[in-house]
């Protein structure tokens, strides 16, 4: 075919705005052909598509990281410091109009504490979900921005409408016998049988030193943070810690930790990772490449590093 009767074929479609079966009736050809046609213009360079509209850069940013990491999907989320919203705010709410476009289709949420993943649960408006099981997949964190995690998960519960399971401990003990005893508890126990089932969770990643919600809860000591980092701990996820590989890392803190370990949390089907902050790019890096991630909603800066 003539380059002419090419052009000819994507202007139509293009720009005018004919369908396939249009075209072919105009030009003598096949619906197919016109079809193949416009797939080899495009291949050639003789069409680009052009999208004019600020996000598309953002857009194109996601499709790309998806991409790369193999992701369902991905969020970036082009955070605005002067923004009468809170940066976190700005995250949570992203985070939240995911939550709510998808959990139609899931019957057990599994959620563990964290700033980020507390962002999401005060910016979800109110969904009729009642189809639905809320579970904490690990222990408690204790404070969160002046709220304690039952409360948490208890308000998430009251906004979907659903009914809530929480574990009352806290996410690391001081021994492997105290662990044990707490698991022979039936409400722990059951909780936690539960959170196995889950099909949807949605987890922030810890960091490893002062700074990580785990010291400043007083879970994680200065000797368990050394140790952590000598086995190449980048980050955690549920109290599990993993290196920047994703592999686990092997510590006593395995023993002393009450929740979904990372081998059980990869069964799960969709497992949602938000994140703010380019401190934890190792972190998100190890989550990614461990395949702990199906979705990732992250801040821009974090992501154009990522992509790098």
């Amino acid at each position: 075919m003539r380059d002419r009767d090419v052009i000819k074929i994507c202007y139509l479609f293009y720009n005018e705005g004919l369908s396939q079966g249009q075209i072919g009736e105009l030009m003598g050809i096949s619906r197919w052909k016109v079809g193949r046609t416009i797939k080899e213009a495009r291949a050639r360079g003789l069409i680009s598509i052009a999208i004019n509209h600020p996000q598309s850069d953002l857009t194109e940013m996601e499709i790309e990281l998806a991409k790369k990491f193999r992701l369902k999907q991905s969020i970036v989320v082009d955070i605005t410091e002067f923004d009468r919203v809170s940066p976190l705010d700005q995250l949570g709410e992203a985070g939240a109009l995911y939550l709510a476009s998808i959990i139609e289709r899931h019957r057990i949420l599994g959620v563990t504490w964290g700033i980020t993943v507390s962002h999401v649960a005060k910016n979800l408006p109110k969904i009729e979900a009642r189809h639905l099981k809320l579970v904490q997949i690990g222990g408690g964190l204790g404070i969160i921005e002046g709220t304690d995690n039952p409360a948490l998960t208890t308000m998430l519960g009251q906004k979907l409408g659903a009914e809530a399971y929480l574990i009352q401990a806290p996410i690391i003990v001081q021994s492997k016998s105290i662990r044990d005893t707490l698991f022979k508890e039936n409400i722990i126990r059951e909780t936690i049988e539960i959170a196995r089932k889950a099909d949807l969770v949605m987890f922030g990643v810890g960091l490893i030193g002062p700074e990580s919600l785990l010291w400043k809860s007083g879970l994680l000591t200065e000797s368990d943070a050394t140790k952590l980092k000598m086995a190449g701990a980048v980050g955690a996820i549920c109290g599990r810690f993993f290196d920047e590989c994703g592999n686990r890392c092997l510590h006593d803190l395995t023993d002393r930790t009450i929740g979904l370990n990372l081998n059980e949390l990869k069964k799960i089907k969709h497992k949602i990772l938000i994140s703010a902050g380019v401190e934890k790019l190792q972190a998100v890096v190890g989550a990614l490449k461990g395949n702990l991630v199906d979705v990732l909603i992250i801040d821009l800066d974090t992501a154009e590093r990522l992509i790098k």
